[in-house]
């Protein structure tokens, strides 16, 4: 369910006094800007030809982190990598000191009061319901034996059975997440990386034991759910992170996407070979890629001859989770395809 906390209602006073502000130096003083009526303070925005949430975040919001707000306060923008010219979106001002005016009291003969500097932050509602990778298996609550209809596919509101385990107690009343898990085998140069991918599938709330079985409830479900999927417990995070855009260097490659696509755009998740012992949630690190290129010289090139060009800076990316030997990331922009194997530093 998309989070709308963090909008506040504000007087008619601040509407005009941040419009008055922050328009004239955003460039959207001389557009048509219609009002949304009632408790919300907020206008709604026409979007333009070359708009882009993460652009639209820093124009109005003076902080491009804060485009996974933008995208909960429109339900309607399915993909935030795909927003049209023409279409409205929502405006909404967020109860954070950065979207407000800042006043600096001034009095006779002294001087300006110094602004304590904003530390940026993301947010992101979904942090939950997203995948990682340790060097074990997580080791499961329980295993579904089936839906109570016998629907192979398993979706909200559905009622199924579980085999519980032996190495925890499933709690009636209490929340679970349904995952999968597949173990990676991958070579990066001349270092391989081994580790069990976890997919987190939906949530579940255990409604009572019948003996051998349980029976349980899908609240949620974020992908489909099977038959023989395993039962943890629910893997809260903490969905705001505060942004470090100058960490220390890295020498870490990207193992692949949470869906395995080969090509990783923005906003996707994807994994990286370097855990928590190295990095840390809100650290944002550069994607590069070799800068390869084919001869077309009538004549061989040796070995010792050839021209190895400079790396090719292809996106960024930022750390939403770490595991003991790898790191769950979102791609926050990419000026080139991004695939698996490309460095991150």
């Amino acid at each position: 369910m998309r989070n709308r906390n963090a909008l506040i209602k504000s007087a008619t006073v601040w509407i005009i006094l941040i419009i008055g502000i922050s328009f004239s130096s955003t460039g959207f003083a001389n557009q048509e800007l219609e009002f949304i009526p009632g408790d919300d303070s907020g206008f709604f925005y026409t979007i333009q030809q070359g708009d882009t949430l993460w652009d639209l975040s820093y124009k109005f919001y003076q902080s491009q982190w804060d485009w996974p707000g933008l995208w909960e306060m429109n339900d309607e923008i399915k993909n935030p990598h795909l927003i049209y010219p023409g279409k409205k979106i929502r405006i909404f001002f967020k109860e954070k000191d950065q979207l407000k005016p800042k006043i600096v009291t001034v009095t006779k003969n002294r001087p300006e009061q110094a602004l304590e500097a904003i530390k940026p932050s993301f947010s992101y509602s979904q942090m939950d319901h997203i995948g990682f990778i340790r060097q074990k298996e997580y080791a499961a609550l329980g295993r579904i034996i089936r839906e109570k209809d016998g629907n192979l596919i398993i979706t909200e509101d559905n009622i199924i059975y579980i085999r519980p385990s032996e190495t925890g107690t499933l709690v009636p009343g209490k929340i679970y997440q349904v995952y999968s898990t597949e173990t990676l085998n991958q070579k990066f140069d001349n270092q391989r990386f081994t580790g069990v991918k976890h997919l987190l599938k939906a949530d579940i709330e255990v409604l009572e034991h019948k003996g051998d079985y349980v029976i349980a409830r899908v609240i949620d479900s974020y992908r489909a759910v099977h038959n023989n999927d395993l039962i943890m417990e629910y893997y809260e995070r903490d969905e705001i992170l505060t942004v470090d855009e100058n960490p220390a260097p890295i020498d870490a490659r990207i193992i692949c996407a949470e869906d395995h696509t080969q090509m990783i755009n923005d906003y996707r998740i994807a994994f990286i070979n370097i855990g928590g012992q190295a990095v840390k949630p809100g650290q944002i690190y550069s994607v590069m890629r070799k800068n390869e290129t084919t001869d077309h010289s009538a004549w061989p090139v040796k070995k010792k001859d050839e021209i190895e060009l400079e790396n090719l800076k292809s996106g960024k990316l930022i750390i939403l989770h770490t595991e003991d030997v790898a790191s769950t990331v979102m791609i926050l922009s990419s000026d080139y395809a991004i695939h698996p194997n490309d460095m991150v530093n």
